[in-house]
C-alpha cells in the first residue's frame, strides 16, 4: 500500500533533501507544505511528482488541513528567517517554538499518522551545564520536552532528528564562506569564532542525506520511535574542513580565529548567534550526550550512499 509523507520546508535544504529521496522511494507519495505553492521551487517539485499544498506555520488550522491523510510528517522550522528579518535572538526563538508547537499539535490531530519526524537540535544550556546559551538550539530543544509533556501520544510516534554542520555553508553562507584576501597573493581567509581544532558533526550533502535518514527512520519505526538520530556521516574539525576546501578548490585557505565579540561586531546579531553555537561546540562535541540515539549503522545507512564534506564541496566546486 502506498503511503503519504507530508514535508514542511520542502522548498528549503532540509525538507528539499527529504523530498528528493522520498520521491524516488517505492511505496511513498510526497506532499510538500509551503506558504507559496505557486513559487518556482514548488512548481519544480510538482514536475517531479510531488503534490504541493499551501499552509502557514503560524496557522495551526491550515496545517491540520494540509496534513490530512498523511502517514508520516517531517516537521522543520526556520529560526534564521526570523533573526534576519530584525527580531532579537530570544524573539526569534520564541516565534520558532510557537511554530514548532503548531506543527506538533497539528500532527497530533492527524488520525492516519504513524511517524512524526521533528528536526531539532541539542540543548546547549543543558549540555553545557549553563555555561553557554544558544537560542536556535535551546528553544528548539525545549520543544522536544514539550512534545513529550503535552502530546504524549505524538511523542510515542516521534523521532527527533539532529542535523550537523552543512558543508554548503562554505559555498553559500557569507559568515563561513572563505573569501580572497586583498594583497595576499591569492590566499582565501575563513574567519571563525572557534579554534581550528574544534570538532562538529557534519551533515554531508544536504540534497540527499536528510532523505536517506528519513527513509531509513520510516523503514525502522520500532527502532526509532521516541529516539534521536543525527544526520552526520562524519565528525570533523574546522581546520580539517578548510584543508578539504583548499584541496578541492585549489585555493590556499587561511584559518583566522577571532573572538565571539569581534565576530558579533562584524556580523551583528547573526554573528552573535552563530558564535554562541560554536562556543557550545567547543564544550560539547557529542550531540547525542544524554539522549537515546540511533546510529547510522543501526539504521542500515551505507557510507557510500551519504557524501561527506569533501564530496559535497566537489559537487559544488563550480559555485
Amino acid at each position: 500500500m502506498t503511503k503519504l509523507i507530508a514535508i514542511t520546508g520542502g522548498t528549503g535544504q532540509q525538507g528539499g533533501g527529504v523530498a528528493n529521496i522520498l520521491l524516488k522511494t517505492p511505496g511513498w507519495k510526497v506532499r510538500i507544505i509551503t506558504r507559496n505553492a505557486e513559487g518556482d521551487k514548488a512548481k519544480a517539485l510538482v514536475a517531479q511528482g510531488a503534490e504541493v499544498v499551501s499552509a502557514n506555520l503560524d496557522d495551526e488550522a491550515s496545517l491540520v488541513k494540509a496534513f490530512e491523510g498523511a502517514n508520516a510528517i517531517f516537521g522543520v522550522t526556520n529560526f534564521w528567517e526570523h533573526l534576519f528579518t530584525g527580531k532579537s535572538q530570544s524573539e526569534s526563538g520564541e516565534v520558532e517554538a510557537t511554530q514548532a508547537m503548531n506543527l506538533a499539535r497539528a500532527a497530533a490531530k492527524t488520525p492516519t499518522l504513524e511517524h512524526y519526524i521533528w528536526s531539532t537540535l541539542p540543548n546547549a544550556k543543558k549540555l553545557s551545564k549553563g555555561k553557554t546559551l544558544c537560542a536556535h538550539l535551546d528553544y528548539k530543544a525545549e520543544v522536544d520536552d514539550r512534545i513529550r509533556a503535552e502530546l504524549p501520544e505524538l511523542a510515542k510516534k516521534t523521532t527527533f532528528l539532529f542535523f550537523g554542520y552543512y558543508p554548503s555553508n562554505m559555498v553559500f553562507f557569507p559568515m563561513l564562506k572563505p573569501f580572497e584576501l586583498p594583497g595576499s597573493y591569492g590566499k582565501y581567509a575563513q574567519i571563525v569564532p572557534t579554534p581550528p581544532s574544534a570538532r562538529i558533526p557534519v551533515a554531508g550533502d544536504m540534497t540527499v542525506t536528510p532523505g536517506i535518514w528519513v527513509r531509513q527512520i520510516l523503514a525502522n519505526p520500532s527502532l526509532t520511535h521516541t529516539k534521536y538520530a543525527n544526520v552526520a556521516p562524519e565528525t570533523l574539525s574546522f581546520g580539517e574542513m578548510l584543508d578539504m576546501w583548499s584541496e578541492v578548490t585549489g585555493r590556499q585557505g587561511v584559518y583566522l580565529q577571532v573572538s565571539p565579540q569581534d565576530y558579533e561586531k562584524a556580523w551583528g546579531v547573526g554573528g552573535a548567534e552563530l558564535a554562541d553555537q560554536l562556543v557550545f561546540g567547543e564544550q560539547v562535541a557529542d550531540w547525542n550526550e544524554g539522549v537515546q540515539a540511533v546510529g547510522m549503522s543501526e539504521l542500515g545507512i551505507k557510507e557510500e550512499e551519504v557524501p561527506g564534506l569533501k564530496a559535497t564541496i566537489e559537487g559544488l566546486k563550480a559555485m
